[in-house]
């Protein structure tokens, strides 16, 4: 938390501005829409005051998850399993940063494709629980194809632009509050609308690495 808030590592005056990054972001997005690799998302409205909880660092942005991050979420219809084809991946695969592999359905070449062409999963990309036991962020550390079910998936307009463990953190930081938020009666769930609209701090690439850097460290302290 004290990450993610700007508290654990200081500024450096000299990096580039979060709101240079998010231009290069924006930039990066609207070439991807131009070309047809990805579609254009409705409009997300102004971060208001309300919305922010403390004072920012200098150099730091206030942004909806969408704004910095391409937020998919993969199926919610139960496809036909099978004793051989692609593994589908739920909650239940997200234990404690670790996508589990292990115990999975299968799901035929043909509901793959179609999932994927929705949320197509690669390295890097953030796997993080929608339904149930919500969150449980994971990165995904393998080239293995496999389609997702009831997950959110968090993609990157752009490799350079990005610090994936970064984005960890803060999935981490946030997860408790959706929680808290969470809608349904027997299973809570958090929607795709309010993952996308989700208010963060993000600070400049640069101070992201830091503070990467700085959690790994007091994490094997901890450990």
């Amino acid at each position: 938390t004290l990450a993610v808030q700007g508290k654990l590592v200081p500024q450096d005056p000299a990096d580039e501005p979060a709101s240079r990054l998010l231009q290069k972001i924006r930039a990066e997005k609207d070439r991807l829409i131009a070309e047809g690799k990805i579609k254009k998302d409705k409009p997300l409205p102004p971060v208001t005051d309300e919305e922010k909880p403390f004072e920012l660092p200098v150099g730091w942005e206030w942004v909806r998850l969408q704004q910095a991050y391409d937020v998919r979420d993969g199926t919610h219809d139960t496809p036909k399993y099978q004793s051989t084809g692609f593994p589908l991946v739920t909650s239940k695969n997200l234990y404690r940063g670790v996508l589990d592999l292990s115990d999975v359905k299968l799901i035929s070449p043909v509901d793959h494709e179609q999932i994927s062409a929705r949320s197509r999963v690669d390295r890097d990309d953030i796997l993080f629980a929608m339904i149930g036991s919500i969150g449980n962020p994971v990165i995904v550390d393998t080239e293995a194809e496999f389609s997702i079910k009831n997950v959110a998936l968090f993609k990157y307009y752009a490799a350079s632009l990005s610090c994936p463990k970064y984005l960890l953190f803060v999935l981490q930081a946030e997860a408790a509050g959706m929680k808290e938020r969470a809608a349904g009666g027997v299973q809570s769930f958090v929607s795709l609308g309010q993952l996308r609209s989700t208010v963060v701090a993000f600070p400049p690439l640069a101070e992201q690495s830091r503070i990467v850097a700085r959690v790994e460290e007091l994490m094997r302290l901890c450990d």
